[in-house]
């Protein structure tokens, strides 16, 4: 059971792509419509919809504003998740014992190098 619950959910690429492509369509579309309406606004016109959306401020966030922060906000979420993913890869596929050799050889590293530049201002 422990190992159902942690096999993830992969979406085909194809698929990927498409929602990929139905969002920055979405975005832009949504983008576009809120200058539109604003320049509206400014300019004290407007007919149809537009006009409806200046003088309803509620449903003009709600429908055009609110889904472009929850776009905004689920675009940095995704970004940081793969960061993190990509990031503990190689970690994750290495042992306890593995990840301990590799910090001290890192550290091992590290102390070569400052002995090596403390070495070198002594003898200079």
């Amino acid at each position: 059971m422990g190992e159902d619950m942690k096999k993830k959910f992969k979406l085909p690429a194809w698929a990927t792509y498409v929602l990929l492509g139905f969002e920055i369509a979405l975005m832009i579309g949504l983008v576009v419509i809120a200058f539109l309406i604003m320049k509206a606004s400014s300019e004290g016109g407007g007919t149809g919809l537009i006009k409806w959306f200046i003088t309803n401020t509620v449903w003009f966030f709600m429908l055009i504003v609110f889904p472009l922060i929850v776009l905004f906000l689920l675009n940095i979420y995704l970004l940081i998740k793969t960061m993190n993913e990509n990031t503990n890869k190689d970690f994750q596929a290495m042992s306890k014992e593995e990840l301990l050799e590799e910090a001290r050889r890192q550290a091992r590293e590290e102390l070569e190098k400052e002995l090596a530049k403390l070495k070198d201002e002594k003898t200079e």
